[in-house]
């Protein structure tokens, strides 16, 4: 109750910075461009052949690997601002850790907060409650439990953790595993030929 009384002014006004709840962040200008042009022609998909290969180039900003220059840079901007907002007006006990401060560092993070900011964002078109209930009853929950699962206690505030299996993605992509891999691969096709050549032998008898 302190709180709130000390945020309230002389005419009985709650104060700027006293605000009960912080608006959602808006992206920049080239982020927001692409979505609605790929808002646009979800509501009227392209048949021309060149007008469905220009939709195919527009960057989709809930895929950042999509995304280059200037709506790349902005979209760094614009999630970071969105991490803090989720931390901040989403969170309360430390029973979720949240969003870390190293959130750059985790590629599965930034995945995951590009796809949830963009979610968030598109409720704004929306005419009823429903898209911003779903976005709070599952696509938040969704990520903070997929978070939980991946980060676990690691990256305490100031302490961000080197990836663990980092070795293990190492020994994955090195020349002597793929190369073990392409092989199967040849192998595989090869033999998948084989079969089929033989069915139509058999056929033809």
């Amino acid at each position: 109750m302190g709180d709130y009384a000390s945020s309230k002014t002389g005419g009985g006004m709650m104060s700027p910075a006293g605000l009960m709840v912080r608006p959602f962040p808006e992206p920049g200008p080239a982020v927001r461009t692409a979505i609605q042009q790929l808002q646009h022609a979800s509501f009227a998909p392209p048949v021309d052949e060149d007008a469905v290969r220009e939709l195919a180039q527009i960057p989709r900003p809930w895929d950042p690997g999509s995304c280059t220059g200037k709506i790349r840079s902005e979209l760094w901007e614009w999630l970071d601002l969105v991490a803090m907002w989720v931390n901040e007006q989403h969170l309360w006990n430390l029973a979720r850790p949240g969003i870390p401060e190293c959130w750059p560092a985790h590629p599965h993070l930034v995945h995951d907060l590009a796809v949830l900011a963009c979610g968030r964002h598109y409720t704004r078109f929306a005419l009823t409650p429903a898209a911003l209930e779903d976005w709070h009853r599952y696509a938040l929950p969704g990520f903070l439990e997929r978070l939980h699962d991946r980060l676990g206690d690691g990256c305490q505030p100031g302490k961000h953790q080197p990836r663990p299996r980092h070795d293990r993605d190492e020994t994955h992509a090195a020349t002597p595993q793929r190369q073990g891999r392409r092989q199967r691969y040849t192998d595989d096709v090869d033999r998948a030929a084989a079969a089929a050549a033989m069915a139509d032998l058999h056929e033809t008898w």
